[in-house]
């Protein structure tokens, strides 16, 4: 590609678009690691895995407030925001909006299952294929609409949340959330499956996968994921993920949502260690302080990340980060790929070894060369591979 196509191809992106989805793409690994390098119910029981001992609490501390949800809520938006950004695209250049999308969608959901039963189980990419087909047919809406539609998803999961916890007897609750509490047999047996060959691994890649993408998918991830995305198109018809809303805006979202999300974190982070982890407590209304101040916590990072786009520091950091969000699709593979060969028998088997200080330390060491290769990636190529094979597909398969 000629240097000045190259710079055309850049002039029409939103480059805060980029910016956020790179912040959010690194950001997601924070608690990712938590499930790629341990037994998959540590990610949400801390006292198994790395546990609570030591610095692993503050470490788990920082990422339950900072962490855990945010950088996904904010990928949910992002998402939101290009259903409606590549279908005007679409239509304002006389292409049929409608097919592009669902072929888009399409190919989304073969990536996702590719990347759930061949490569981590955790993965996102299918709840938002399907997510991205329902908001599709919502786009038109007006914005009073959308954020009515958006309520109403995000209240579903808490409700249910709420219903569990009250409506059933203790005994009921604690053979409802038994699975939170393994045995030392069972946690052992998972990790000795986990360090032996990728075909050892798969029976329980795949019951984690179809789990995620069925049980949890139902109660908690559609609503949730569907409601962001609402909120997603909202902010984008609004101009606020494009930055052009004023300063004193962003300075009000930073102030609004990281206000009232450090709150509701804290809220939560104290009650759970209150229940002493209950399992019960911690996955009903527990849950429902994740979800709230992650929603928050989002909004309080776009703010932030807008404010210092609008502002211009940290200048060469966001032109990094900035190829990390034009590669994010690239990257998110990227970073599962690497992450099961460091820690799963096909690759170093280090999986149930590390505490979370060695955790963050890899953690970083990945953000580093992502953000190395990704510039250098784009100074060759106008897209990240994955990204030109998800594009050919849709626009010529």
């Amino acid at each position: 590609m000629s240097s000045h196509l190259q710079s055309k191809s850049l002039n029409n992106r939103i480059h805060s678009l980029d910016l956020i989805r790179g912040f959010a793409v690194l950001g997601i690994l924070i608690m990712n690691i938590t499930n790629f390098s341990h037994v998959n119910v540590a990610y949400m029981n801390p006292t198994i895995g790395a546990g609570l001992e030591g610095y692993n609490q503050y470490f788990h501390a920082f990422n339950y407030i900072f962490a855990d949800t945010r950088f996904m809520s904010i990928f949910s938006i992002l998402f939101g925001a290009g259903v409606v950004l590549f279908t005007n695209n679409a239509e304002s250049k006389g292409n049929r909006a409608g097919i592009l999308h669902f072929k888009r969608m399409f190919w989304l959901l073969l990536f996702g299952f590719v990347h759930a039963y061949l490569i981590w189980e955790g993965d996102i990419l299918v709840t938002y294929a399907i997510c991205g087909c329902l908001i599709f047919l919502l786009r038109k809406k007006t914005i009073q609409a959308l954020l009515i539609i958006s309520i109403i998803l995000f209240i579903v999961p808490l409700a249910f949340n709420l219903m569990t916890y009250y409506g059933l007897t203790m005994d009921e609750l604690e053979s409802t959330f038994a699975f939170f509490h393994p045995s030392p047999e069972q946690i052992t047996t998972e990790i000795k499956i986990m360090q032996g060959s990728f075909l050892e691994q798969m029976p329980i890649r795949l019951e984690n996968a179809i789990e995620f993408q069925t049980f949890v998918f139902l109660i908690e991830t559609f609503w949730r994921t569907t409601s962001l995305m609402l909120l997603g198109m909202i902010l984008y018809r609004k101009g606020v993920l494009s930055a052009d809303k004023s300063l004193s805006y962003y300075n009000k979202m930073i102030l609004i949502g990281f206000g009232i999300g450090l709150i509701v974190s804290l809220m939560g982070l104290n009650q759970s260690y209150d229940s002493e982890w209950s399992g019960a407590y911690v996955m009903s209304i527990g849950a429902n302080y994740k979800i709230i101040s992650g929603l928050f916590m989002a909004i309080g990072y776009i703010g932030l990340v807008i404010w210092c786009f609008k502002k211009g520091i940290f200048k060469k950091l966001q032109n990094r980060l900035q190829a990390t969000g034009r590669m994010a699709f690239t990257n998110y593979i990227g970073m599962s790929i690497i992450c099961t060969l460091i820690f799963n028998g096909h690759g170093l088997g280090l999986y149930g070894t590390l505490d979370r200080l060695q955790q963050f330390l890899i953690v970083v060491a990945i953000w580093v060369l992502i953000l190395i290769v990704s510039p250098l990636v784009l100074k060759k190529y106008r897209f990240g591979p994955l990204e030109r094979l998800w594009r050919k597909l849709t626009y010529f398969s």
